[in-house]
């Protein structure tokens, strides 16, 4: 395929697509078509704040049209960063979605991989990707559509501000073996961990859990305060933990090996609901942003009883910190919670 079809087919792909999903979600492409008329330069992304919406500039590359990656996920809500090596471009929430390699064609996404039909290029101190591959990538994540020179990032029509509240109240589960006060004060190095190991239960849904929950609230305590990083490398040599690779770290402990990533370990277990949380089950919650879905994973944390989560995070603090998730933003951002099997 040569580069003249190539940039054809990406944006038809992309626009095609766009109009699909803001016909269902926004009654129809008028909203783009009326965006679509020509503008004024310096005026035109004043209007669409304005209007609410965004936009990022399409330029060409090598005769192909490119985006700047890191500029549409900031825009979108996502944090973007370089790994230590300036090797590895990565966006992401509070751990890492999305991984590029300059002048390569592989995408990563969600720990699975990907070949895009141009390669990454540094642009700036950021990424520029191929508008045909942003389609693939990210038109589940955000809505937007393609014009001439540049693409429209439109809010999420869903969006609600989760300060807002509304959610539902967590509740633990009576039964739960493991029930006891959560503590967070820390054990002191080298005390042996002290915990009864849970009951048979009847129903086979209460069979997949971690019957050692307070065992994994303790150890997982020993590392409050230590500092929040995103896309964290391993914790022995960095020091640092983002969300995921802390749940990561304290469950290889007890025998589990789980994804690198919220999204992928949000994959496994059995779902349980915030009315029958048991310590140990492993939280999930979408990041908010006005031009992000609210149903994709984006956090996840370990409870502990007592309506209260053990987690890395860069808010409301900085770093592993014990949480009470019976606040409006947690309520409103939860999604579900996952049980693991013994």
């Amino acid at each position: 395929m040569n580069k003249t079809s190539l940039r054809k087919r990406g944006r038809t792909l992309l626009l095609t697509s766009c109009c699909l999903v803001m016909a269902l979600q926004l009654g129809g492409c008028g909203t783009q078509a009326r965006n679509s008329e020509p503008q004024e330069q310096g005026t035109s992304q004043l209007r669409l704040l304005a209007q609410g919406q965004s936009a990022v500039e399409v330029f060409e590359l090598e005769g192909l049209d490119y985006v700047d990656i890191g500029q549409m996920a900031q825009q979108i809500g996502f944090k973007t960063a370089w790994s230590e090596d300036r090797r590895e471009y990565r966006i992401g929430d509070h751990d890492v979605i999305w991984r590029f390699t300059p002048d390569s064609r592989k995408a990563n996404k969600e720990e699975a991989d990907s070949e895009m039909e141009a390669p990454a290029r540094k642009h700036n101190n950021s990424l520029a990707l191929p508008v045909a591959a942003v389609q693939a990538l990210f038109s589940d994540e955000a809505v937007f559509a393609l014009q001439e020179k540049e693409i429209i990032i439109f809010p999420s029509p869903d969006y609600k501000d989760p300060e807002s509240g509304g959610g539902e109240s967590f509740a633990d589960d009576p039964q739960d073996p493991s029930r006891t006060p959560a503590k967070v004060d820390k054990p002191e190095q080298g005390e042996a961990r002290q915990a009864g190991r849970a009951a048979p239960e009847d129903q086979s849904v209460l069979k997949a859990l971690v019957s050692n929950g307070r065992e994994i609230i303790q150890e997982a305590a020993k590392y409050d305060g230590v500092p929040y990083s995103f896309g964290a490398e391993e914790y022995r040599s960095s020091k640092r933990f983002d969300c995921s690779s802390f749940t990561r770290y304290i469950y290889s402990k007890f025998g589990h090996s789980l994804a690198r990533t919220a999204r992928a370990q949000a994959k496994t277990g059995v779902y349980v609901p915030r009315s029958s949380l048991r310590v140990g089950d492993l939280m999930y919650f979408y990041v908010p942003g006005r031009f992000k879905s609210n149903k994709k994973v984006g956090h996840v944390g370990i409870y502990m009883g007592d309506q209260k989560m053990i987690h890395s995070s860069p808010l409301p603090e900085d770093g592993v910190q014990v949480t009470d998730i019976n606040k409006a933003y947690w309520k409103e951002t939860f999604l579900f919670a996952k049980r693991l099997p013994d």
